[in-house]
């Protein structure tokens, strides 16, 4: 019996197997090639004493490490869980791996993700949004495998792009809420610094009040730290509230401030839609279930997700891709708070 923690090498199943060394590799290497039998006291032998191969070695020769490295801002936003969730199930069904990094919105994190998934020979990267350090853009444009920029819309991608229209999504909330009679609308919006999502939706906020002839006042934009949360929301919308002239209509871009704005409103007896208008950008599970179900934006995370995961196989694959800007949308789901 091995004792202390020694690891476990391809000669612990050759002697536990009764085997010669060049047969347990070539059933590994090359399985077709070993009677199936002998695959099989293999495989029960590497089960048994729980020998794992080096994919790294692996990888050095084949030049294939069956691992997606991918990127997210956050974690605590069910959004981003959807999205890698989705992205996850079509990989693990096609042999692939997940590697996670968190970048917290710093682009340096980001860089550092993307450095560690290149050194661990990653076959091909995902990250979130366009914008990246000079130094990572320049390693995933050198990069030999799919690159694929996320939950945005650019120009100026660098390979594959899976995500929606962040500036038409807000804008048409914006045109919404402005058909619907509210005179002092207030858009509310997360630190904009390294986030062209929050960028876009900003810009489409201004450019759908400036087309229906609105002015857009300093006070009319309030950004709020990341991360965004249920509490700030709920001191966000009484600040708001506290104002001499006060919103009819608070546009909050991201979905757990905009819950716990709502939240704040009813145990303050604010009524919604009467006194206040509440909309989001988003549309987590709870959002529907509020006593005032949320008007807001549906981002379709798990699509997204999916799709970027088939956008990678396919190159893996060898497959021409026609387009390489996927569009996949999202939805104005009107309900009761807006």
């Amino acid at each position: 019996m091995r004792t202390g923690k020694s690891k476990v090498t391809l000669k612990d199943v050759s002697k536990a197997a009764g085997l010669s060394l060049i047969t347990v590799s070539r059933a590994l290497r090359q399985p077709d090639t070993v009677h199936p039998d002998t695959r099989e006291k293999i495989r029960k032998t590497i089960e048994d004493i729980g020998y794992v191969p080096n994919l790294v070695a692996r990888a050095l020769v084949s030049q294939k490490s069956d691992m997606v490295g991918v990127v997210v801002p956050v974690l605590y936003s069910s959004l981003f869980a959807d999205f890698t969730q989705g992205a996850a199930g079509v990989m693990r069904a096609n042999g692939l791996q997940m590697l996670l990094g968190v970048s917290d919105r710093a682009t340096s994190n980001e860089e550092e993700a993307v450095r560690t998934f290149i050194a661990r020979q990653a076959d091909a990267i995902i990250v979130t949004g366009f914008t990246h350090t000079d130094a990572c853009r320049k390693m995933l444009t050198n990069f030999n495998g799919p690159v694929v920029e996320t939950w945005n819309l650019r120009d100026e991608a660098i390979d594959i792009v899976v995500g929606y229209d962040n500036f038409r999504a807000a804008a048409e909330m914006t045109r919404y809420l402005i058909g619907k009679g509210y005179r002092e609308i207030v858009m509310v919006g997360g630190a904009f610094e390294n986030n062209d999502q929050a960028t876009d939706r900003h810009a489409g906020f201004v450019a759908a009040m400036h087309e229906a002839g609105r002015e857009v006042r300093p006070d009319s934009i309030v950004a709020v730290p990341n991360p965004t949360t249920i509490e700030s929301g709920a001191e966000l919308i009484m600040s708001l509230l506290d104002r001499p002239v006060k919103p009819d209509a608070v546009f909050i871009q991201a979905e757990l401030p905009a819950q716990g704005a709502m939240l704040a409103c009813l145990s303050h007896g604010i009524r919604i839609p009467e006194d206040v208008a509440i909309a989001s950008f988003g549309d987590l599970i709870l959002s529907a279930l509020l006593p005032v179900p949320l008007t807001t934006i549906k981002v379709r995370s798990s699509e997204i997700g999916k799709r970027t995961a088939e956008m990678v196989l396919k190159r893996l694959k060898g497959e021409h891709i026609e387009e390489t800007v996927q569009d996949v949308g999202y939805d104005l789901v009107i309900r009761k708070s807006a």
